[in-house]
C-alpha cells in the first residue's frame, strides 16, 4: 500500500488510443498493490487506463537505461507490450532521464531496442521499437462462430493467437464481430491467458487491417504486440511484404519484418501529468469491487 503522507506522479499517454498511466519510480521506493492498480486504472471512479507502467532503474550490470513492469486494468501483470512501451520512452525522453537517441529498457520479454524521431518535448513522439524475433508455435484451422480461420499461435515475449480468415471476409464484416464476446471465450481455453487479433491482409500486400481482445484489459483501440506478431505470421505466409502498415482501430502502426527482429513505429502522445495522494488513492481502492 502507498504509505499515507505520499504522493504519486503520474503521466498519462496512449499509442493511437491504446493508454497507459508511467510511473517513474528509479528510485524504487513506491510499491502498489494489485487492488491500488485496478483502482488507479478504473475509468469511471480512477484515472483510467488499459495499463500501468512502472518504471524503476535496471541492475548495476544491465545496459539498459530502466526497467519497466506493466500491470494490465485487471491488476495482472504482462511482459511486454508495443504500445506501452513507446509511451514510456516518450515520459523518460520528457523527463530527461535518458538522452536523445538510440536506448534500451529492460522489460519481463527481455531487453528492447527503442529510438525516437521526435524532438524533446514534442506532444506527439514518433518511436521505434526493436520486437524481437517472434516464434511461431502452433498452426490449424479452426472455427469461430461459424467462419474458419488459419489460427497461428506466436510468441513475441508474450503469447498471441493470430486469426486469418480462410474465405474473403470485408473490413466491414471484420468490424462487426462481436469481439467483446468472442475473445473471452477464446482467452479461456489458454491457462495463463491469450491474446487475440483478427487480421485482414490486404491484395496489395502491403497493408493489415486488425481487431485484437488483449489479455488482461479486453478490446482495446491498438496492440503493438498483435500488430507485430499479425505482421510476421501474415509474412510468413506469404501473404504481406516485409515492410506492413497495420491498420488498428485506433489508427495506424508501421511494422518492419527482417531476419534478425521485427521493428515496430508509430506515435506516442502524452495527455497529462496528474498527482493523486495516498488518501485520494485509499477513497479509489474503497469503490473498487
Amino acid at each position: 500500500m502507498v504509505e499515507l503522507g505520499k504522493e504519486l506522479l503520474l503521466s498519462k499517454h496512449h499509442g493511437l488510443g491504446n493508454d497507459f498511466l508511467v510511473l517513474l519510480d528509479m528510485a524504487n521506493t513506491i510499491s502498489l498493490e494489485r487492488q491500488e492498480i485496478v483502482a488507479l486504472l478504473n475509468r469511471r471512479t480512477g484515472i483510467g487506463a488499459d495499463g500501468l507502467i512502472c518504471v524503476t532503474a535496471t541492475s548495476p550490470e544491465s545496459p539498459s537505461v530502466a526497467r519497466m513492469s506493466l500491470y494490465n486494468s485487471d491488476g495482472s501483470r504482462a511482459e511486454m507490450s508495443g504500445n506501452g512501451i513507446r509511451c514510456l520512452a516518450q515520459a523518460l525522453i520528457d523527463s530527461s532521464a535518458v538522452p536523445l537517441g538510440p536506448f534500451s529498457i529492460d522489460t519481463d520479454a527481455g531487453a528492447i531496442e527503442i529510438e525516437s524521431h521526435s524532438a524533446l518535448g514534442d506532444p506527439v513522439a514518433t518511436i521505434s521499437v526493436g520486437m524481437g524475433m517472434p516464434r511461431i508455435s502452433e498452426t490449424e484451422v479452426r472455427t469461430v462462430d461459424g467462419v474458419e480461420y488459419h489460427a497461428v499461435r506466436v510468441d513475441i515475449g508474450n503469447p498471441h493467437l493470430v486469426l486469418i480468415p480462410k474465405q474473403l471476409m470485408s473490413k466491414e464484416e471484420l468490424g462487426l464481430l462481436e469481439i467483446s464476446e468472442l475473445g473471452p471465450k477464446i482467452e479461456s481455453e489458454y491457462s495463463g491467458g491469450m491474446n487475440v487479433e483478427w487480421i485482414i491482409p490486404d491484395e496489395n500486400r502491403r497493408e493489415v487491417t486488425l481487431r485484437v481482445w488483449e489479455r488482461g484489459a479486453g478490446v482495446t483501440q491498438a496492440c503493438g504486440t498483435g500488430s507485430t506478431a499479425s505482421s510476421f505470421v501474415a509474412n510468413a505466409m506469404g501473404l504481406v511484404e516485409e515492410t506492413v502498415v497495420v491498420h488498428n482501430p485506433g489508427g495506424d502502426l508501421t511494422v518492419q519484418v527482417t531476419a534478425k527482429q521485427c521493428y515496430l513505429t508509430g506515435p506516442a502522445q502524452k495527455v497529462c501529468e496528474v498527482t493523486i495522494t495516498s488518501r485520494q488513492l485509499q477513497a479509489m481502492v474503497a469503490r473498487v469491487k
